[in-house]
């Protein structure tokens, strides 16, 4: 296919500053509390609301781009992104700040959803594996330097604004990216575009709203019944999904998708692997901040380890005869969990910061072969016009796991103070992500996957 040599920068650009933002804003939560004199319970919020309207609004946003063009709306969402970072770099109250950030969440939403689905529809064989690498380094590069580019930016304190200048960051990368968007990225959009479904965007996010909330609000509030209330309400509007899309003339979750053996497979991997890694994160920045009173410069610094190894392993899967697919996912589940029982062992013994850190660089090696095996799993044999929509429910999927691994191990520090507690939630269900990498490998056949559906399998 024709070379796209500045397409991949610019979507990447986007995904590294939606990512970002889920976690670069952690450590500035004190100096937010203090300057807008509000509480930290109360400023948990802006982290909360960010992913909450995120999550909701991901599959619709991949359903927009298959029906009106991908190029389009990821342009469209990195302006409103861009416009609500401003937003919140000028939020005069916590009020407003929250209002920004939910705005800023819907954006960041319409805006990823479509780079998975450009490199599923732009990118074939070699250039697409590579292109997927590079997305994936981009992530977690995202997740684990997230707190070590904010804490720099806090003790740098450009011009002295303080928190401000971690979404103030945004506006003039998002402006250079938006002069190329137009210039380096294809228009691409599902062939036969179907309407979107309204209807059942309405009710998952109804049901997606509620459930994050509840999940974000439990573990920092003692799970009071509000926290009850939003999760059984979530869990009942869930129920009308089902029959909502049965009468849907283009449902938002496309059965053909799920009827798929390595989609369904591919999701509980995408499920076990990101409650895994969200535990093993905040564990490790409870333990750091909370457990050890490490600052929050210091406590990013403890993640270079885990996120060299990451970026390196993610290189070194590009070289020929690297372990690709279900080989991937199983190996390199196996040396996550085997790093996750050395820190453990350390962490009982009482060992200080920079051996756990050390530890978990394992981890992150295993990280750097699983994590893209995973998204190749889901994504391999996506039929043509449904790029958006599977993109859309594997990063949904992210999200809903994201805020489950956050809420088992807030519970866990909160009962037991331990990192090994919440380092053995994250070892058992990287177990998960083992198995199934060992049942895709048991039913490959040695064929390259294809990115289009079988005639048997379109129905």
């Amino acid at each position: 296919m024709t070379s796209h040599r500045l397409a991949l920068p610019v979507l990447l650009t986007g995904t590294f500053m939606g990512f970002l933002d889920s976690f670069i804003v952690i450590v500035g939560v004190p100096s937010i509390a203090e300057d807008l004199k509000a509480s930290i319970a109360d400023t948990q919020l802006v982290l909360s609301i960010y992913v909450v309207t995120y999550g909701a609004a991901l599959v619709i946003g991949g359903r927009l781009g298959d029906r009106f063009g991908r190029r389009l709306m990821f342009g469209i969402g990195m302006a409103a992104f861009t416009l609500f970072s401003l937003g919140c770099a000028l939020a005069p109250s916590l009020l407003v700040l929250v209002a920004m950030r939910a705005f800023q969440g819907f954006a960041a939403a319409v805006m990823l959803a479509q780079v998975l689905a450009t490199i599923q529809a732009v990118y074939e064989g070699e250039p697409r594996r590579r292109a997927v690498l590079a997305y994936t380094t981009v992530l977690g590069a995202a997740a684990t330097l997230g707190q070590l580019i904010g804490g720099g930016l806090l003790a740098v304190d450009i011009a002295g604004v303080g928190w401000r200048a971690l979404f103030a960051i945004n506006v003039p990368i998002g402006l250079a990216a938006l002069l190329l968007v137009t210039r380096a990225i294809p228009e691409t959009r599902a062939p036969e575009p179907v309407p979107v479904d309204v209807l059942g965007g309405g009710v998952l996010a109804g049901a997606l709203i509620p459930l994050l909330l509840g999940l974000g609000l439990g573990p920092d509030h003692g799970w009071p019944w509000i926290a009850w209330v939003l999760l059984g309400a979530g869990a009942v509007i869930a129920t009308a999904m089902p029959g909502v899309e049965r009468r849907a003339a283009a449902p938002l979750l496309s059965r053909r998708l799920l009827r798929q053996r390595s989609i369904r497979l591919g999701l509980v991997a995408t499920v076990a692997f990101y409650v895994g890694n969200s535990a093993t994160l905040l564990g490790m920045t409870l333990y750091l901040q909370e457990g050890l009173g490490i600052g929050a410069l210091g406590a990013g610094l403890a993640y270079l380890p885990l996120g060299v190894a990451y970026m390196a392993t993610t290189l070194a899967a590009r070289r020929p005869g690297a372990p690709t697919g279900p080989p991937a996912m199983l190996w390199g589940s196996l040396v996550m969990f085997a790093s996750l029982v050395a820190a453990i062992c350390a962490a009982l013994a009482g060992a200080g910061a920079v051996v756990i850190a050390l530890m978990t660089a394992g981890f992150g090696a295993g990280m750097g072969f699983a994590y893209p095996a995973i998204i190749a799993s889901v994504l391999a044999r996506v039929r043509e016009g449904d790029e958006g929509a599977a993109s859309g429910v594997l990063l949904t999927t992210t999200q809903v796991a994201n805020a489950v691994g956050f809420a088992l191990v807030s519970a866990a520090w909160k009962a037991t103070g331990s990192l090994a507690a919440s380092l053995s939630i994250a070892a058992v269900l990287l177990t998960g992500v083992a198995a199934v990498g060992l049942r895709l490998r048991s039913g490959d056949t040695g064929k390259q996957p294809s990115s289009r559906l079988e005639p048997s399998e379109t129905s």
